[in-house]
């Protein structure tokens, strides 16, 4: 098996250019052989200094698909009451999709004579475990989402998500 040493791409065995990147193989062909066999494509494409690398090391956890607004309701009813932060939530959207769900909710229940406020608030503690993990995922003190379910001071939580970096 032949890879072209410029980009990587496998090559037929007798192939004197690369079909990828149009580099010449046939005075290549040794060298390509022998990285090909002490190393994988991928440690031959990307050298170990990638940000892809860099970054994957950083986060020590592998990128987590994306969710949309049932599959986000989903996750944080299925994660509602783990508050320890084990786990950074490194999706912004698995908070606002269910924090859209919430407020939804809420605009329901609202009509509800007597006890509408109630089963409203009920529904907002929904959202304080899925801040917690965002809160540690960007580096901030977890113990800050549940400022989530106090009136009016619930905003600052909400600020310090809008960022997508980690604090360092």
């Amino acid at each position: 098996m032949k890879f072209c040493p410029n980009c990587g791409h496998q090559l037929e065995p007798d192939a004197q250019f690369c079909p990828a990147c149009g580099t010449q193989i046939a005075g290549a062909q040794q060298s390509a052989q022998r990285v090909s066999e002490t190393a994988t494509v991928e440690e031959t494409v990307k050298p170990k200094g990638t940000t892809e690398n860099h970054n994957e090391k950083q986060n020590n956890q592998a990128d987590q698909p994306q969710l949309g607004f049932v599959g986000s309701v989903q996750y944080v009813l299925q994660h509602a009451f783990e508050f320890n932060g084990n786990v950074p939530e490194s999706r912004k959207s698995v908070f606002w999709w269910a924090g859209l769900a919430v407020m939804i909710f809420d605009c329901v229940v609202i009509l509800l004579p007597g006890i509408g406020w109630l089963l409203g608030w009920a529904a907002d503690f929904l959202l304080v475990s899925a801040t917690m993990r965002r809160l540690t995922y960007i580096g901030q003190n977890p113990k800050i989402g549940w400022l989530i379910v106090v009136p009016l001071i619930y905003i600052w939580p909400l600020v310090l998500m809008g960022f997508d970096k980690k604090a360092e």
